[in-house]
C-alpha cells in the first residue's frame, strides 16, 4: 500500500490558513492562552484572583508568548481550545484559585491545545495575612505567583538538571541554534546518516517515496553523490549501519506494498562505484538497532494487510537478513502490539532498558525484561506520513475508509550526553497547530526536540528545544561520545512550496 499523506488540496488549505503563523514561529517563543483563573471560594477578592493571574503571565513571558485570554464557560473544554486556536495557541494554561480560613491554593495546569487531557498539573499554596497596601494584593500572591511561573517554566523547559542530592546531574543540552539547509526538490519520507562508502565522511541517506538519493554535507546544505532508481516504490522507512561488520554501513531500506511489508539492504560496492542490493524482498518490517553490549543489531516484526504489524519484535540472526526461519534470534522484551518503529533502546549502566509510545501517545519506560517502570504525561505526536491497511477485518478490501492506519512515529535516539554509563533519549514531537477549520484532521507546522534523562526508574524532562517552524518527517543526531558535537538534523517538508507542481524539503538543524 503506497505511503499516504494529506491530499494535496488539503494541504494546501490548511497552508494558506497556517502559514503566517507558522513562518512567525521560527524559532520563537511557544504560544500559549492563559485563560483567568476561576475563584472557588466566596471569601477571596476576586481582583486579587485577577492579578495573580496576570503576575504569573507576566513572569513566564521570558521564555514562553503568554496572550492572557477573555473568560470562557469554565467546564466548556471545547470553548476553550476553540477560543486557544483562534489565536494560535499551542498549549493552555489554566487554573483555578481556592481558600480556607487564611490558607490559599493555586492549581494549575497546563496541556496542549489539541489534548488538554494530556496536561501537566501543579499545586502552589500561601498564607493570606491580610496586609495589602492601597490596591495591592497581600504578598502570599506574590510569592505563589513568583512560585508558579519558576516550577512551570521548569516544567516545560527542564532545566538542564535531574536528580537530588549527590545524585544530581546536568545534562548537555543544544546551544539553540537553528539553520536550514538549501530547498532540495522532492518530497522526502525518510532519512538515515552513516559513512556508506567508507570514504571517511558522513552521508545522508534519504528515502523518497519511489527511489532512494545518498548525499554528502557541505557545511548545512546537500549535495547529491548517487540515486539508486532501482530500489522500488512506496518508501516509509530507512536505516544505515553496519549490521554485518565489513566496515561499510548498509542501507535498509523498507516499503510497504499492497499491505505486505518488504525490505532490502544495500551496500557500496568500491569496484563499480554503485550501491547493489545483498539481499531483495525481505519479507519483514526492518529497523537497526544500538542494543548496547551487543552493538548494532538487525531487529524485524512481521506484517499484516489487515492489522498493518504483527507479533514480536525479534532480532535477526548474525549475518542473517530473514529469508529463512532459522534467521530469527530472540523476541526482545516489549509490550504485545509495539510497532517496531515505536520504541528506543536505552543503556542504563550496561543494562539494555527500553523506552515505547504507547496507544495513548504517551511515555513509557521498561527494564531489561519489559516490566512497564515509569509512564509519562508528555504526548508525543508522530509525523504526518502513515502506512494503510488494504483490508478490513473481515477480510475484504476496503473500499469504505474503515481499514487500519497507522503514523509513522517520530525517531527516538539513545544517547550518553554526560558520560555517565547510561543514556539520555531523544525524541521529536511533532506539534499540532491545526483544526479550527478542520475539526477531524492534524496538521503540524512545528517540532520540537526533547531529552528526558533516566533518573531512577523514571524519566524526567532535561531540555526541549524552540519550535522549528516547520514539522518533522524524519530525524537523526550527529553525536561523539566525547561530548563536543551534538546537534540534531530534521527533515521537514517546505509548506511554502507545497502550491508548486513538485515537493521540496531541507534539512533543520538543532545544534
Amino acid at each position: 500500500m503506497r505511503v499516504k499523506t494529506n491530499s494535496l488540496l488539503l494541504a494546501a488549505i490548511a497552508a494558506a490558513c497556517f502559514l503566517v503563523a507558522s513562518g512567525a514561529a521560527w524559532a520563537a517563543k511557544q504560544v500559549v492562552a492563559f485563560f483567568p483563573l476561576q475563584n472557588l471560594s466566596d471569601n477571596t477578592i476576586a481582583a486579587d484572583v485577577d492579578r495573580l493571574g496576570r503576575s504569573i503571565g507576566e513572569k513566564l513571558q521570558d521564555r514562553l508568548d503568554v496572550r492572557i485570554m477573555a473568560a470562557a464557560v469554565p467546564d466548556d473544554l471545547t470553548a476553550r481550545r476553540n477560543k486557544a486556536r483562534g489565536m494560535g495557541a499551542t498549549y493552555i494554561l489554566a487554573g483555578a484559585v481556592s481558600r480556607i480560613g487564611r490558607s490559599v491554593t493555586l492549581d494549575l495546569t497546563l496541556s496542549t491545545v489539541e489534548d488538554p487531557g494530556k496536561g501537566r498539573t501543579l499545586v502552589v499554596t500561601g498564607v493570606d495575612d491580610g496586609a495589602r497596601k492601597g490596591a495591592d494584593p497581600p504578598p502570599a500572591y506574590a510569592r505563589m505567583a513568583t512560585e508558579a511561573a519558576s516550577r512551570l517554566k521548569y516544567l516545560f523547559f527542564g532545566d538542564e538538571t535531574v536528580g537530588e542530592g549527590a545524585g544530581r546531574r546536568k545534562i548537555p543540552r543544544l546551544s539553540g541554534t537553528v539553520s536550514r539547509s538549501r530547498d532540495i526538490v522532492g518530497d522526502v519520507v525518510s532519512v538515515a546518516r552513516n559513512d556508506t562508502d567508507r570514504d571517511g565522511k558522513m552521508e545522508i541517506v534519504a528515502a523518497y517515496p519511489n527511489d532512494l538519493a545518498v548525499y554528502r554535507m557541505e557545511g548545512d546544505d546537500l549535495v547529491e553523490k548517487a540515486r539508486i532508481t532501482d530500489a522500488g516504490a512506496d518508501f516509509i522507512h530507512v536505516d544505515a549501519a553496519d549490521i554485518n561488520r565489513n566496515g561499510i554501513a548498509e542501507i535498509i531500506s523498507v516499503r510497504y506494498v499492497a499491505g505486505k511489508s518488504l525490505s532490502d539492504v544495500w551496500e557500496y560496492d568500491g569496484d563499480s562505484r554503485q550501491y547493489k542490493p545483498i539481499a531483495r524482498d525481505i519479507p519483514y518490517f526492518l529497523r537497526a538497532l544500538d542494543i548496547g553490549k551487543d552493538g548494532i543489531v538487525l531487529a524485524a516484526q512481521e506484517s499484516d494487510p489487515v492489522t498493518i504489524h504483527k507479533g514480536p519484535v525479534f532480532r535477526l540472526a548474525p549475518g542473517k537478513y530473514g529469508a529463512a526461519a532459522d534467521d530469527r534470534s530472540a523476541a526482545l522484551p516489549l509490550p504485545d502490539g509495539t510497532w517496531i518503529y515505536s520504541f528506543a533502546a536505552l543503556n542504563n549502566g550496561g543494562k539494555t532498558r527500553f523506552a515505547t509510545i504507547n496507544e495513548r501517545d504517551r511515555l513509557n519506560l521498561l527494564d531489561e525484561n519489559g516490566k512497564k517502570l515509569w509512564e509519562g504525561m508528555d504526548s508525543v505526536s508522530g509525523t504526518e506520513t502513515a502506512v494503510r491497511a488494504p483490508l478490513v477485518f473481515a477480510g475484504k478490501e476496503d473500499g469504505r475508509q474503515d481499514a487500519k492506519r497507522l503514523f509513522m512515529p517520530n525517531r527516538m535516539f539513545g544517547a550518553d550526553l554526560d558520560g555517565d554509563r547510561t543514556d539520555e533519549l531523544i525524541v521529536m514531537n511533532n506539534i499540532v497547530t491545526a483544526g479550527a477549520f478542520f475539526e477531524n484532521i492534524r496538521v503540524y507546522s512545528n517540532a520540537e526536540a526533547m531529552c528526558f534523562a533516566q533518573d531512577g526508574d523514571s524519566l524526567q524532562l532535561a531540555w526541549r528545544t524552540p519550535q522549528t517552524g516547520s514539522s518533522a518527517r524524519d530525524s537523526f543526531i550527529d553525536f561523539s561520545p566525547s561530548g563536543r558535537t551534538l546537534r540534531i538534523g530534521i527533515a521537514s517538508r517546505d509548506k511554502g512550496k507545497i502550491l508548486g507542481q513538485f515537493g521540496e524539503w531541507n534539512l533543520i538543524w538543532l545544534k
